[in-house]
């Protein structure tokens, strides 16, 4: 097998992209790269960042790739995980006080970021599955529903009201895990505010039913 060949074999289990550090892993020269793009054999979607012509490239992966260290939040997250059916009109995603973002948001305008202290970032940093089939990092539901809140005089109405209500009356909700991520981020009293009326609003249609 050729290193061509290998190269297109990896970019095809790898969802139609691959990325210039992962060539290297796989012992390909990088002119190899070049050679595919200029005959266009394959596409240069960021730098580092390649894939094949036509493929359907979705902003979950670019950004991925743009902001290693970045985790899809608030909005973001909310939709991934279901909780609303509104597609925000800008991706969010939340970073460590001191990482550098200015390069992606000078050439992004759809994209907002929320800077956490070190400390934070890490709680509720898990994987998911973009729209696209891509493995991407996103808080989970309950470090989303803890963001909503605090950020809830930005967030849109029908998309907060909408993600808390889905959240609270999902059979998988984690109210010890939401609990104890209200701790640790000193949201204790904000959470109090909506789980009490939450819950005893949902304890009760389901005794109606």
């Amino acid at each position: 097998m050729s290193k061509k060949e290998l190269l297109l074999e990896k970019i095809k289990e790898n969802n139609g992209v691959i990325t210039t550090k992962q060539v290297i892993e796989y012992g390909i020269h990088k002119d190899v790269l070049k050679n595919m793009v200029i005959k266009e054999e394959l596409e240069k979607i960021a730098n580092g960042l390649y894939g094949l012509p036509g493929e359907s490239i979705d902003e979950y992966l670019y950004f991925t790739h743009r902001i290693p260290k970045g985790i899809f939040s608030h909005e973001t997250a909310a939709y991934l995980h279901g909780f609303t059916t509104r597609l925000p009109f800008s991706y969010v995603m939340t970073v460590a006080v001191g990482d550098n973002v200015s390069r992606v948001k000078s050439v992004k305008s759809n994209i907002l970021f929320k800077y956490v202290n070190k400390e934070f970032y890490k709680i509720g940093k898990s994987t998911s599955l973009s729209p696209f089939g891509r493995e991407i990092v996103v808080y989970d539901k309950e470090r989303t529903i803890l963001d909503l809140i605090k950020d809830k005089d930005r967030v849109d109405t029908q998309v907060f009201t909408e993600s808390i209500k889905n959240y609270f009356s999902n059979k998988d909700k984690n109210i010890l895990r939401l609990s104890t991520y209200a701790m640790q981020l000193g949201m204790e009293n904000e959470l109090r505010a909506y789980t009490e009326v939450l819950l005893w609003r949902h304890q009760n249609k389901l005794k109606e039913q």
